[in-house]
C-alpha cells in the first residue's frame, strides 16, 4: 500500500518525490521531532513558571491589583478614579487660598473655611494614596480560571509567532540555499530539461524542499489548537490564522524561488541575505508601535502573517498588549475608505487576496525565469498590469479617512510615501526589461533588414509589446499608467496651504529622473565590457545617491540653497523653497539631458544594427566563395 502511495506520488510529481526522499531519512525525521517536543517542553516550562507567580505570594512579578483577574481590580480602579477627582479638587481649592489671601481679594473666613476644606479632602488622599500603594492582589481574591484563560492566550500567541518566524525564515533560506546548491552542482539545468513542467518541478520544490518545517509545524498543531481554545479563542479564528500563514508561506517561498533563481552570482551568499530580508521585515512589522499609519505604508502589514492575531482576542474577555495598540489598532485600516480592517472577516479575506495577488505574479516570473534563465522575469505587457495592480493598491491606502487625532499626514507626506514606492518599483521594472547588448544587437539587424518593406507602426508596436526592443517607451508608458491617477488627485486636490503647481512639478521630475536612469541603464547595457548589469546598477546607484550625499557632505541645506537640489538627483528636497521659475528651469534640463541620451542610445542601436548586417552579409559572402 505504502509502495503504491509512493509510485502514486511519483507519477503526480516526481520532483516532489525526489525532494522527500533526499529529507524523509531517519536523522533528518528525528530533528523535527525533537524541534517539536522543545516546543512543547518550552510551553510547559512557561506555564511552570506561571504556576510558581500564582502560588507563591511573594514571587515577583506578582499579581497586580489592576490586572484583569483579580477580583479586587474594579475597586481598585474606582478608588484611582477617585483620587483623581480628589487631587483635581485639592488643586481647585489651593487656587482659591491662594486667590483668596492676595491683597486685593483678601477674605480671612474664605480663608479659613478653605483651609479646613483642604485639610478634609488632604486625609482622604492620605488614606487612599495607602489603599493605592497595595498593588498586590491577594491570593484569595484571584480569578484561577480566568487567570489560566488569560496564560493559555499569551503561550497560543507566542507559540504562533515562534513558528510563523522559524517558517518564513528557515523556509526561506533553505529554499536558495537548495536552489544555490542545485546551480553549483550543475543539477538544475539537467532538472530544466526534463520532460516536467516548469510549475510542477517549482512546485515539488515547494512541497519538499520544507518538509521537515511542515513536520515539525504539524506535530505542534495539538498543542496551538489545546491552548486556542482552552484561551476560549474560537476554532474558526484559529484556522483563519492557519490559512493567512500558508498563504504566507506560500508568498515567501515562491519569493525566495525566485530570488534564487536571479541570484546565482552572489556566489552561495543569497540565501542568508533572503533570510535576513525576511527576519528584518518581520521584526518591522510585528513591532505594535508601527501598526496602522493610515498610509500607503499600511499595504506592507498586509504582508506578514501576524496582522489577523489582534482578531483572534477580540472574542475573549482579556486584553493582548503584545498584539494590540492603543491608539492605532489594524480596526482602523480601509482600502479606498471601505473599513477592511473593522472586522477579522475582512481583514482575513483581504490578506488572504493580497497574498493570493502577489503570489500570482511571483509564479508568472518564475515560469518565465525558470524556462530560459536569460530572459527577462517580466514581459512588458506583463508590467503594464503589474504597474496598475501596484498603483491601484497604493492609492486605495493613500486615500484613507483620518480616525485618528494623533496621525496628522498631509497629501503631500502621502505623495512622498507613494514617491518611495514607485521609486523601487521602477528601478526593479528597469532592471527586468532593460535588454542586454546581444538581444539588442539581434533586435536591432532585424529592424534594419526589415527596411522599408516593414508596416507602417511597427517600430512602434515592437517598441511597446516586443521582448527584444530596448525598454525607454514601455518604461514611458508604466510611468504613465502610475502618474495619472496621481496627476488627477492633485488636480482636484483641494486643502488650505496646498501647492497644486509644485506637487505636479514634483511628478514631472520623477518621471524625468526615472527615464534618465532607464535611458542609460539602457546604454550601459550596449557597451561591450564584460559584467554590464553590474556596470548599470552601481552607474545608477551613484547617479541617484552621490550629488545629495556630496551636497550635505558640503552643508546645502534645501530650505537655504534650494537651486543645487532641483538640478541634483534628489530635486524634491528643493520643491518645497525653491520659486515656480528655477523649478521649470531644472525641469527644462533634465528633459534635455534625457533627450541627449535618447539620441545617443537611437544612435548606438542604428550603428549595432548597421554592424550585425554588415558582418551577416560578409558571412554570407565568405560561405558563397
Amino acid at each position: 500500500m505504502l509502495f503504491k502511495g509512493i509510485d502514486k506520488l511519483g507519477d503526480w510529481n516526481p520532483q516532489l518525490l525526489r525532494e522527500l526522499k533526499g529529507r524523509l531519512k531517519g536523522r533528518n525525521i528525528a530533528i523535527a521531532v525533537g524541534a517539536s517536543v522543545l516546543g512543547y517542553l518550552a510551553m510547559f516550562l512557561y506555564g511552570l513558571n506561571q504556576l510558581t507567580r500564582l502560588s507563591g505570594p511573594d514571587t515577583y512579578p506578582y499579581i497586580r491589583s489592576t490586572e484583569i483577574f483579580c477580583k479586587l481590580r474594579d475597586s481598585f480602579l474606582a478608588n484611582q478614579d477617585k483620587l483623581s477627582q480628589l487631587q483635581e479638587q485639592y488643586r481647585s481649592l489651593q487656587d482659591q487660598l491662594f486667590r483668596y489671601s492676595s491683597a486685593e481679594y483678601f477674605d480671612l473666613d474664605k480663608i479659613n473655611q478653605l483651609k479646613g476644606s483642604i485639610a478634609d479632602v488632604k486625609t482622604k488622599i492620605t488614606h487612599l494614596q495607602r489603599i493605592e500603594t497595595v498593588h498586590k492582589c491577594p491570593q484569595d481574591a484571584i480569578d484561577i480560571p480566568l487567570w489560566w484563560q488569560y496564560q493559555h492566550g499569551q503561550m497560543f500567541a507566542w507559540l504562533s509567532v515562534i513558528v510563523l518566524f522559524i517558517l518564513l525564515i528557515v523556509g526561506t533560506y533553505m529554499l536558495i540555499a537548495d536552489l544555490a546548491g542545485e546551480e553549483r552542482r550543475g543539477t538544475l539545468n539537467f532538472i530544466r530539461v526534463s520532460p516536467q513542467s516548469a510549475q510542477s518541478i517549482l512546485f515539488g520544490k515547494l512541497l519538499g524542499v520544507p518538509i521537515l518545517l511542515y513536520l515539525a509545524a504539524i506535530l505542534l498543531i495539538p498543542l496551538q489548537l489545546w491552548l486556542g481554545l482552552s484561551a476560549q479563542i474560537p476554532l474558526g479564528e484559529i484556522f483563519s490564522f492557519y490559512a493567512v500563514l500558508i498563504a504566507g508561506c506560500a508568498f515567501f517561498y515562491s519569493a525566495a524561488l525566485l530570488f534564487g533563481l536571479m541570484s546565482s552570482w552572489l556566489n552561495g551568499f543569497q540565501a542568508w541575505l533572503g533570510g535576513g530580508a525576511v527576519l528584518v521585515f518581520l521584526l518591522i512589522a510585528f513591532n505594535k508601535w508601527t501598526w496602522i499609519t493610515q498610509t500607503p505604508l499600511d499595504w506592507m502589514k498586509l504582508f506578514s502573517p501576524n496582522v489577523v492575531l489582534p482578531y483572534l482576542y477580540n472574542q475573549t474577555e482579556y486584553y493582548s498588549p503584545e498584539f494590540m495598540d492603543y491608539s492605532t489598532s489594524v480596526e482602523m485600516l480601509q482600502w479606498f475608505n471601505i473599513p477592511v480592517g473593522l472586522t477579522g472577516l475582512g481583514m482575513i479575506s483581504f490578506a488572504l487576496v493580497n497574498y493570493a495577488l502577489w503570489t500570482g505574479w511571483i509564479w508568472q516570473a518564475l515560469k518565465r525565469r525558470f524556462q530560459n534563465p536569460n530572459t527577462a522575469i517580466l514581459s512588458k505587457r506583463q508590467s503594464y498590469w503589474l504597474v496598475a495592480c501596484v498603483e491601484i493598491l497604493v492609492l486605495g491606502f493613500a486615500v484613507q479617512e483620518k480616525q485618528d487625532i494623533y496621525i496628522s499626514y498631509s497629501l503631500l507626506d502621502h505623495l512622498w510615501i507613494i514617491f518611495c514606492f514607485n521609486a523601487v518599483l521602477f528601478l526593479g521594472l528597469i532592471a527586468a526589461l532593460s535588454s542586454h547588448r546581444q538581444v539588442l544587437q539581434d533586435w536591432a539587424r532585424y529592424r534594419q533588414q526589415q527596411g522599408k518593406n516593414r508596416k507602417q507602426g511597427g517600430i512602434v508596436q515592437d517598441l511597446i509589446w516586443g521582448e527584444k526592443s530596448p525598454a525607454i517607451v514601455a518604461i514611458g508608458i508604466n510611468l504613465a499608467i502610475a502618474t495619472t491617477p496621481f496627476w488627477l488627485w492633485i488636480s482636484l486636490w483641494n486643502e488650505p496651504g496646498f501647492d497644486k503647481l509644485k506637487a505636479l512639478l514634483a511628478v514631472a521630475f520623477f518621471i524625468c529622473i526615472t527615464l534618465i536612469c532607464a535611458t542609460l541603464a539602457q546604454l550601459i547595457l550596449m557597451m561591450k565590457t564584460p559584467k554590464r548589469s553590474l556596470w548599470a546598477t552601481g552607474t545608477i546607484g551613484a547617479v541617484l545617491i552621490l550629488p545629495s550625499i556630496l551636497l550635505l557632505v558640503l552643508g546645502v541645506e534645501p530650505s537655504d540653497n534650494p537651486i543645487p537640489w532641483l538640478f541634483s538627483s534628489f530635486p524634491w528636497a528643493g520643491i518645497e523653497y525653491a520659486a515656480t521659475s528655477m523649478m521649470a528651469l531644472a525641469l527644462l534640463s533634465e528633459c534635455l539631458i534625457w533627450g541627449l541620451l535618447t539620441v545617443q542610445l537611437t544612435r548606438q542601436l542604428h550603428k549595432a544594427g548597421e554592424s550585425a548586417t554588415q558582418a551577416l552579409l560578409a558571412g554570407h559572402s565568405s560561405s558563397r566563395r
